[in-house]
């Protein structure tokens, strides 16, 4: 088993999801832990790295046992507006949903566990098919691919006496 840190780029805004209220308005906010850290659940990449096995029609059951840390490192902005259009009596309405959201351009950083039948390079392969087809965004949409990425590093974390 490898440990690995992953530094993502987004190409799209990935959008929160939890619904809730701040200051009597309603905003989709991340997942957060006991710390307020944003918590990307393992639950959710596992789903896209399924995808991305059936993709490279390989590693079907090796992503299974991929182990991820929820925490993520990066600070999302507050207050992204996404628009809504609905239908009214004289056309279209449009109006907005405020999300916590990372902005394209934003990096974040994950920690993952890879078992030992997935290298490194199949690993950043596996994770750029994910950011390139389906994205990852806890308030994902199939037809606009929120939180579309591209992978900057995936780093091997030493362990204890490493030099």
């Amino acid at each position: 088993m490898q440990e690995v840190t992953v530094t993502l780029r987004f190409n799209r805004v990935c959008l929160g999801a939890a619904k809730k209220r701040r200051n009597g308005q309603v905003i989709f906010c991340f997942e957060r832990d006991p710390a307020d850290r944003v918590m990307f659940m393992s639950s959710a990449w596992l789903s896209c790295t399924r995808y991305a096995a059936k993709l490279s029609n390989r590693h079907h059951a090796a992503v299974k046992k991929i182990d991820w840390c929820p925490v993520v490192v990066g600070e999302p902005r507050k207050d992204w507006r996404r628009t809504i259009l609905t239908p009214n009596d004289t056309g279209m309405r449009s109006h907005y949903a405020l999300h916590e959201a990372f902005r394209p351009g934003d990096t974040v950083i994950l920690s993952a566990v890879l078992p030992d039948d997935i290298t490194i390079a199949d690993f950043i392969h596996l994770l750029t098919l994910v950011g390139k087809y389906r994205g990852f965004s806890p308030f994902n949409n199939s037809q606009e691919k929120y939180g579309t990425f591209e992978v900057i590093a995936v780093e091997p974390v030493a362990g204890p006496g490493s030099d």
